[in-house]
């Protein structure tokens, strides 16, 4: 009877990670650093996500990881959640090294983490790879968060 209602409880994970909006993710995504509600909302959706989840969900997992961070007051919790989202992201990005918005993800955590954490390796390869292969993406939406995010960067301009 245990492992029945194990399986169920799996099946019920399962179907919920596939039901997730990545309209909505990227919204919140793009807010939670600054609206704490949105990041409360984020890390709500992100609590069924797994490793065995789409790359795109984990590495947006991740992300939460590091936007809870912020809102941590113990800086022992703080660099607990970074370093858990850091490693979730390098883990969904090695699943898939060109995935566009995965690349997207990491380049605009690393444009903006301070400098003493030190995870800025990957910031200019990042950027060249976006700049080389947002135009061909197919998807209208990713396409213009992306040009939005690298013309409203300092020092960063967007090539068609």
């Amino acid at each position: 009877m245990k492992v029945l209602l194990l399986i169920y409880l799996l099946q019920m994970n399962t179907q919920a990670v596939q039901t997730l909006d990545i309209g909505t993710i990227r919204k919140l995504y793009h807010s939670a650093a600054n609206v704490k509600q949105d990041a409360l909302h984020l890390n709500q959706l992100m609590l069924g996500v797994d490793n065995t989840a789409p790359p795109v969900l984990v590495c947006y997992k991740g992300a939460n990881e590091m936007i809870q961070a912020k809102y941590a007051l113990n800086p022992i919790v703080k660099l607990t959640k970074f370093n858990k989202g850091k490693a979730l992201l390098i883990k969904a990005i090695g699943r898939d090294t060109l995935n566009l918005e995965m690349r997207f993800i990491r380049y605009s955590i690393q444009s903006n983490l301070p400098a003493f954490l030190n995870y800025n390796d990957e910031l200019d390869a990042d950027k060249r790879f976006l700049v080389d292969n947002t135009k061909n993406n197919r998807d209208p939406e990713l396409r213009e968060i992306i040009y939005n995010y690298l013309t409203t960067q300092p020092g960063t301009n967007r090539k068609n």
